[in-house]
């Protein structure tokens, strides 16, 4: 890859990650409830699906990645599914079970983030429709592949983790009781919200 397509694959890659979507709700929410720490997992799911969509794409798979609609739909409910149950877990949670709120493991974390990335219809629609506007995918060789992996390995969790550092400066400002009730439920809300916002998009 020249390196002004490559620089501007990254550019446009970097402004499609930072617009807040159904990602970056569970990432904030779980940096709110959870800190910092528990999001990593989260993050590396998001870069793990990213992977795999550009992948397809990449290989000349973007006609499968379409004919798999429903396939596609079944991860996005899915996804949706995990977060409204993940909501109700914040909104119910007590105060001094803060630390027990799902997800309770990195695994958890990972292949839940993965499944809504995989579903997330804007890394669908950035991959399958613009990834071969920016990229020739025809001229693509190995090395052009890896330069294009090695963007999404680096600037999401880079984008993530910071939007994770800010929410987790601000949980633990908030250090009271009633402060972190309210940090529970606005998590739960906000999931419930992302999982209308995945199963209706």
């Amino acid at each position: 890859m020249s390196l002004h397509a490559y620089l501007l694959y990254c550019a446009i890659y970097a402004v499609a990650i930072a617009i807040p979507g159904p990602g970056i709700i569970a990432i904030v929410a779980r940096a709110l409830v959870s800190g910092f720490r528990a999001t990593i997992p989260a993050a590396v799911g998001t870069a793990v699906g990213d992977w795999v969509l550009m992948t397809l794409s990449a290989f000349g798979l973007a006609l499968v990645a379409r004919a798999m609609g429903s396939l596609f739909l079944i991860v996005k409910l899915a996804g949706a599914a995990y977060l409204v149950w993940l909501g109700y877990r914040y909104w119910t949670a007590k105060v001094a079970d803060l630390a027990e709120v799902v997800p309770v493991s990195a695994r958890q974390s990972f292949f839940s983030q993965l499944s809504l990335t995989i579903g997330n219809p804007k890394a669908i629609g950035f991959f399958v429709a613009l990834l071969p506007t920016v990229v020739d995918l025809h001229a693509l060789s190995a090395l052009g592949y890896l330069e294009l992996s090695a963007a999404t390995f680096v600037l999401i969790p880079l984008i993530l983790l910071a939007y994770a550092a800010l929410a987790a400066r601000v949980r633990g400002l908030l250090a009271s009781r009633r402060a972190r009730k309210t940090i529970n439920r606005t998590a739960g809300a906000v999931l419930v919200g992302a999982a209308v916002g995945v199963a209706l998009s």
